[in-house]
């Protein structure tokens, strides 16, 4: 009869779903802490290219496993499965891309960089990425559209063709399948007569 005299009551606020309590994951384990009272196995050799930072032999394998996935290709694609340490052209180029390209770089977004940040599209790992043979379309598309839309010189100034490969591209000059490190060491040097 209540019901009958008066407004229905006013409907009562739901309350606010449960958040679920989400931990934090561990942060990963330093490859070169001593583990179960192990001792840490040193270096085996001198690194440099894509292992120059390397502390123990336990992260040499850390990190060639993040190239490897980066990459989305196996440990013999860059290396004699029965002699590592065998040079070979594939090693040659990432170490060359880690002594000569990544630190002549910067990302835009700012952090390191890493294999990754140019070689996994959609999730996946790809070693050739301009094109397996290389297309010349591809590489002006991957370049123009991922390249300089996401790098900057280390000196953070923007990229062109000519940071790399000494001239604009269709002018003569322009160097195809060179990219000239001296030409990013000229951009970071401060101009003449500067102390």
């Amino acid at each position: 009869m209540l019901f009958a005299c008066g407004s229905p009551p006013p409907p009562r606020p739901r309350p606010p779903p449960p958040v679920p309590v989400v931990s934090a994951a561990p942060p990963p384990r330093d490859p070169c802490e001593p583990l179960d009272g192990k001792p840490v196995v040193p270096l085996a050799a001198a690194y440099d290219g894509v292992l120059a930072k390397a502390r123990c032999q336990a992260e040499v394998s850390v990190i060639m496993q993040g190239v490897a996935a980066a990459l989305g290709v196996d440990c013999s694609y860059c290396h004699v499965p029965q002699d590592f340490a065998a040079p070979t052209p594939n090693k040659a180029v990432a170490n060359w891309m880690a002594k000569e390209l990544v630190p002549s770089l910067q990302k835009r977004a700012g952090g390191s960089i890493t294999c990754a940040d140019c070689h996994a599209e959609g999730g996946r790992g790809r070693a050739k990425l301009l094109g397996a043979p290389r297309s010349r379309q591809r590489a002006v598309e991957w370049m123009t559209t991922r390249l300089v839309e996401r790098f900057d010189s280390a000196a953070g100034k923007p990229l062109y063709c000519k940071t790399c490969h000494a001239e604009t591209l269709g002018k003569p000059g322009f160097r195809e399948h060179i990219i000239l490190g001296e030409l990013f060491a000229a951009d970071a040097a401060p101009p003449r007569g500067t102390p």
